[in-house]
């Protein structure tokens, strides 16, 4: 291997390093202690606004670009599942979270990113 295509090969992996070691799996632990009970706010991947509150009964309420939605929410064993009124027809959906600097994302199951929540009040 020449000794530039080798240097191009380090700080590649030092970047992918970098990212993944920057974005960290969010405990089920830590989603019960910081979620729960509170007001999640922040952007869907399109950039429309999106909040979400999981109260301790079970219940919630997601606000997409100004439309409510009730349903309801647990914990799973990698994240948090919810079903919500009027989205994928009441369909239970789970995630997993990972911390991106201050912010929560949400991962789908497909892996890719369904919003990013910046704000807990």
């Amino acid at each position: 291997m020449s000794r530039s295509k080798f240097l191009a090969s380090v700080l590649l992996a030092g970047t992918v390093f970098g990212a993944s070691a920057q974005e960290e799996i969010v405990s089920v632990k830590e989603i019960q202690a910081t979620w729960i009970g509170k007001t999640l706010t922040g952007q869907l991947p399109n950039g429309g606004p999106v909040s979400m509150q999981l109260r301790p009964d079970g219940t919630g309420k997601l606000v997409v670009s100004a439309i409510p939605y009730q349903g309801v929410w647990r914990l799973s064993e990698s994240g948090y599942c919810t079903a919500w009124s009027g989205i994928r027809a009441g369909q239970e959906r789970c995630f997993t979270v990972k911390r991106s600097g201050s912010a929560f994302v949400v991962i789908n199951p497909e892996g890719t990113e369904g919003g990013r929540f910046t704000a807990i009040e």
